[in-house]
């Protein structure tokens, strides 16, 4: 039996009631050579059972987060290619078919489009990248990750070549993925509208603290320690200056981490992560700016120095 080309890989932790909307939009692809793969990461809201209803392969696993889940359902897939999308996302019926095409004829390892952002509230914000074939893959992922995960199409060898994904993360678990994949490849967008991508009220919790500290560990711990070897193919100017948005991306999450541990009112805690964040991104605007006003609602002033 032929394998189809493509794998839909869909990672589900208690999203019933979002993962049959998702997956009914899969099914309604216009291009019709692929499989689907569902990784239920120990749900207990019945989202297996809902995966049962359409024409899926199932895993049923322990809860590892999502950095393991990317990584397993990499490894299990069997098409050429592998598209991702999450459990709360839906793509317009062309997303598939335009993807493959552009995929095939620029030979990228990597293929993502643009989306609607729908918010919980009804808003709905669209996004439009200006990114030419003049970019390099890392122009894709810095200084912020521009490529969201249910738009993305890749190369499943390439991945597993790469490295692949990694459990260490547990958010922005893609963006390490695409760190790995960039060297000595190239990425392509698609300037179409191809994903809406859910913005539920329980994700915006994810704007917060914990977010923010992924952000850092995945900078910091993560990706500045194989800088050397991420950019070995690029001229020194470049390869510094993608070092230097990492060093400063990092910077910016610790700046943000010191305004949540205001909000939650640890102001020590606060004071500490803002001399963190000047010390790694000391020409970032917005750093400095949330570290005087800090400094200017301190009641002890001299703490901070």
């Amino acid at each position: 039996m032929q394998m189809a080309r493509v794998t839909v890989c869909l990672s589900v932790y208690n999203g019933a009631p979002t993962l049959a909307k998702s997956l009914e939009s899969v099914f309604a692809q216009t291009y019709r050579d692929f499989d689907v793969l569902v990784l239920d990461d120990g749900s207990t809201d019945g989202s297996a059972d809902i995966a049962r209803k359409f024409d899926c392969r199932l895993l049923e696993l322990p809860n590892g987060g999502r950095g393991a889940a990317l990584k397993r359902m990499v490894e299990e897939a069997n098409g050429e290619l592998i598209a991702l999308i999450d459990c709360d996302d839906v793509w317009l019926p062309d997303k598939l078919k335009e993807q493959v095409a552009q995929l095939d004829a620029t030979g990228a390892a990597l293929v993502h489009a643009d989306c609607w952002f729908e918010y919980s509230d009804g808003k709905i914000v669209e996004r439009n990248l200006n990114l030419s074939a003049a970019h390099t893959a890392f122009d894709h992922i810095l200084p912020s990750n521009d490529v969201i995960a249910s738009s993305a199409l890749f190369r499943r060898a390439e991945m597993l070549e790469s490295g692949n994904f990694t459990p260490q993360t547990l958010r922005c678990c893609d963006w390490y993925g695409w760190f790995v994949l960039a060297p000595g490849r190239d990425f392509a967008h698609l300037p179409e509208k191809l994903v809406r991508y859910s913005v539920l009220s329980t994700s915006l919790a994810n704007s917060g603290f914990k977010f923010h500290q992924a952000q850092y560990f995945l900078l910091k711990d993560l990706i500045l320690p194989r800088a050397g070897e991420l950019f070995a193919g690029l001229p020194d100017a470049q390869a510094n200056r993608y070092r230097h948005l990492i060093q400063q991306r990092a910077g910016i999450a610790l700046s943000s981490m010191a305004r949540a541990k205001e909000k939650e009112g640890d102001k020590k805690s606060a004071r500490s992560l803002h001399r963190q964040a000047l010390r790694l991104a000391p020409t970032v605007p917005r750093v400095w700016t949330r570290a005087l006003r800090s400094l200017l609602k301190s009641r002890d002033p001299g703490e901070i120095k």
